[in-house]
């Protein structure tokens, strides 16, 4: 037997050994997770391989085949159709067991009310200037009532001219600074300072503030009594022939009721007469609306003052009101913390419906292709018994053609925490190869489908860097071509699909895009025409994308400054 002594010191010795071994397999691990980063998948690709190859081409096109089909009639909001789209849609994620959205009825239908509003001819705008005759505008010519106005009688007021109609304290600029809008009708600029050229604005905040109902209601709120915007001199008032339902614009009714001051539209022309002063010391410049518009771009600070003049406005309207439907549903994520946290996932499933001429435009690429995305996605995150640590929302948004309403309407009245919403990904026209002609001053090449064959366009990383890392990772087991062109320029897709609510408010957010076509828009958008084995790709790219935003530990980071 080895002495007590012995073997207190062979199993100091031991210890230390071991202490050492076990120093040098950290050093070895932090090495290696440094120079070698983790697998992006938080569980091994085996696991969540049967989702990944259910999202088959063959699948795909039998649904976008039957959402694009003439039974559908180009799914157009308040329709029959839309109705039926909606129920398809519903009818599938319940198949799926997909958990309904609308919790309190046991729903996947989130329903709003959109208002459409004719301007009718007894609407007046009159303009009365000191110790002169009185002007009476033409209807349809020099001015037509907002579409998003009240009903008013008569309302005289004096007038002020105050700028853009902005007040951005955050951007420290102000129309209102040195005027007092109180009792008085408001004459605004359509758009934006320094909109022609670069300049300090936030891409997002210029585009909040642009909006006419939104500088309606802001003067509103300052306490004027009426608005005139004045149109850009590139823009004509619509003619009385082409004031119809089937073309009017339509609002959330939500948005429009608050507004309870008149509001009209004139020509530039008109806006040229009523910016002309009556005071004596006025300048030419201040009697000139292009000079003083250029004045406010170039300082970028306002110009604002009375006008001296008084003007009447009175506005009436037909108005009609339809329904407009989201369809949502919800996977709970595995983990009792993180479930609930969500990844949204988003497509569109409006189109616009039959034109005048009774032709249907079938919306296969815009947004048939989203649509079945989506229904695609759904079963891929079923198909197995291994769920993510987030939940999954999965938004067919309704009336996104009209002006993004349906997802205007989500993000007002949220059926989940936008503040848990760690990521928002959207589908829209993600079926074709991009063609487009050459446009030289934009610097954009002519561009033929063939060249296409294997890329798709993804916007809104330039707010997201871990955003497009992750993707970009994903990626690598698929292999698509991936381009970032379209977080800026002039197309101005940032703003054109339903990402673009949640992109604003901080939440990072991407749009998948395969680009414009000749068919954008037209009766010709057929299912024929869809790049179907493409497709299969993107939406496994969505799938292993969504895995990782929805099982990682580290949520996306949102940066405001867009990278350009």
């Amino acid at each position: 037997l080895k002495s007590q002594t012995s073997v207190r010191l062979h199993f100091s010795n031991a210890v230390a050994s071991n202490v050492c071994f076990v120093r040098s397999v950290t050093i070895v691990v932090l090495f290696f997770t440094l120079v070698y980063p983790p697998n992006i998948y938080p569980v091994s690709f085996e696991k969540i391989a049967g989702g990944y190859h259910t999202i088959q081409s063959q699948r795909i096109q039998a649904t976008l085949e039957f959402l694009a089909s003439k039974h559908f009639k180009g799914r157009g909001t308040g329709s029959p159709e839309a109705d039926l789209t909606v129920a398809y849609i519903a009818s599938v994620f319940q198949r799926l067991g997909i958990r309904p959205g609308v919790q309190s009825s046991n729903s996947f239908i989130q329903s709003f009310d959109l208002v459409q509003a004719i301007p009718q001819e007894t609407s007046r705008v009159q303009v009365r200037a000191q110790d002169t005759a009185i002007l009476e505008l033409k209807m349809n010519e020099d001015f037509l009532p907002a579409p998003w106005g009240p009903d008013s009688e008569d309302v005289t007021a004096a007038a002020i001219f105050a700028g853009y109609g902005i007040s951005a304290s955050e951007l420290k600029y102000d129309d209102y600074s040195n005027i007092d809008p109180k009792g008085k009708i408001a004459v605004l600029l359509s758009r934006f300072p320094g909109q022609s050229k670069p300049n300090g604005w936030d891409i997002l905040s210029q585009k909040d503030y642009e909006e006419p109902l939104e500088k309606a209601l802001q003067a509103q709120k300052l306490g004027a009594v009426g608005v005139i915007i004045v149109l850009p001199a590139t823009e004509s008032i619509p003619s009385s022939n082409s004031l119809n339902f089937r073309t009017a614009k339509s609002f959330l009714a939500a948005d429009v009721s608050p507004l309870k001051i008149p509001a009209a539209f004139v020509s530039f022309s008109e806006g040229e007469k009523l910016v002309q002063s009556s005071r004596p010391e006025a300048s030419n410049s201040e009697n000139n609306l292009n000079e003083i518009q250029k004045k406010i771009d170039d300082q970028m600070a306002p110009h604002s003052f009375s006008l001296g003049k008084k003007i009447t406005i009175r506005t009436k309207y037909e108005r009609r009101t339809v329904s407009g439907q989201n369809v949502i549903g919800w996977i709970p994520g595995s983990d009792p913390i993180l479930r609930n946290e969500f990844v949204l996932i988003g497509a569109h499933h409006d189109h616009l419906g039959v034109g005048e001429n009774q032709e249907i435009f079938f919306g296969a690429d815009d947004d048939a292709s989203g649509t079945t995305g989506l229904l695609e996605l759904a079963a891929a995150f079923q198909a197995g018994p291994l769920k993510p640590k987030r939940s999954i929302l999965l938004t067919a948004w309704g009336a996104e053609e009209l002006g993004l309403l349906g997802s205007k309407y989500y993000f007002q009245n949220p059926l989940f925490p936008l503040s848990k919403t760690v990521a928002m990904l959207q589908m829209d026209m993600i079926g074709r190869n991009e063609e487009r002609p050459a446009d030289p001053g934009n610097g954009i090449e002519e561009e033929k489908p063939y060249q296409n064959l294997n890329t798709v366009s993804i916007a809104g990383t330039g707010f997201s860097r871990d955003l497009k890392t992750l993707i970009e990772s994903s990626n690598g087991k698929v292999n698509l071509k991936l381009r970032y062109r379209y977080d800026g320029g002039q197309e101005n897709l940032l703003k054109r699909s339903d990402q673009w609510l949640f992109l604003k408010a901080g939440i990072p957010s991407v749009f998948f895009f395969t680009g414009f076509h000749p068919d954008y828009h037209k009766s010709t958008d057929t299912a024929d025409k869809i790049n179907y084995l493409k497709m299969e790709k993107i939406l496994r790219l969505m799938y292993l994308s969504t895995w990782e935003l929805a099982d990682g530990q580290q949520k996306p980071r949102f940066v405001r400054e867009v990278a350009r």
